[in-house]
């Protein structure tokens, strides 16, 4: 006999949805260290940026004092508990926050880059325009930037302007090479 469709097995979207993002919620206030915590929304946002994925899910952890923001790329239904023990705060983070202080999260990446503080550099500036510099500091972020994200590099340039390579490649950032010590010839 052919199989009839049985509206009962037709899940609605939006209470799927909801059932997973309560089931988030209610692991992330599992996770909340002893004191008061704070009050929790999730969420899922539509991410725009081609780069990261399609649909994040957002938890808000509304304290006293602040507001803090924890994005996974995760939809909710594929959000685990080992996915938030990978991408959640830790407890002291957690209680610094509960506490009203400032704690990053999350941490700078650890990854090796190819120059130090100091190593002269030349940025791409442009299409094909490229400007000497030298790099002042590692895995740079400031308050505007996507929530986690930091540039692998800030570099201040020769003209004295201050920048950042978002990317660790040379499409982005190069080695300056100095002309001075070669033993250049006119073939003469």
């Amino acid at each position: 006999m052919p199989h009839l469709f049985d509206p009962s097995k037709v899940v609605d979207g939006k209470s799927h949805t909801k059932r997973h993002l309560e089931k988030v919620r209610t692991w992330v206030t599992k996770r909340m260290p002893p004191g008061k915590p704070p009050k929790v929304s999730c969420k899922e946002v539509l991410c725009g940026d081609p780069t990261c994925a399609p649909v994040d899910t957002v938890i808000d952890l509304l304290f006293d004092d602040q507001t803090r923001m924890v994005a996974l790329p995760y939809e909710a239904q594929d959000v685990t508990e080992e996915v938030l023990d990978h991408c959640f705060p830790p407890a002291d983070v957690l209680t610094a926050w509960m506490n009203g202080e400032d704690a990053a999260w999350p941490p700078p990446p650890n990854d090796e880059l190819r120059f130090d503080v100091g190593s002269r550099v030349e940025c791409c500036v442009g299409a094909a325009h490229w400007e000497p510099g030298t790099v002042v500091a590692l895995w740079y972020t400031e308050e505007g930037f996507p929530p986690g994200f930091y540039a692998p590099y800030q570099v201040e340039l020769d003209m004295g302007n201050l920048i950042f390579a978002p990317d660790d490649s040379d499409r982005c950032v190069r080695e300056l090479i100095s002309l001075e010590g070669l033993n250049v010839s006119d073939g003469a």
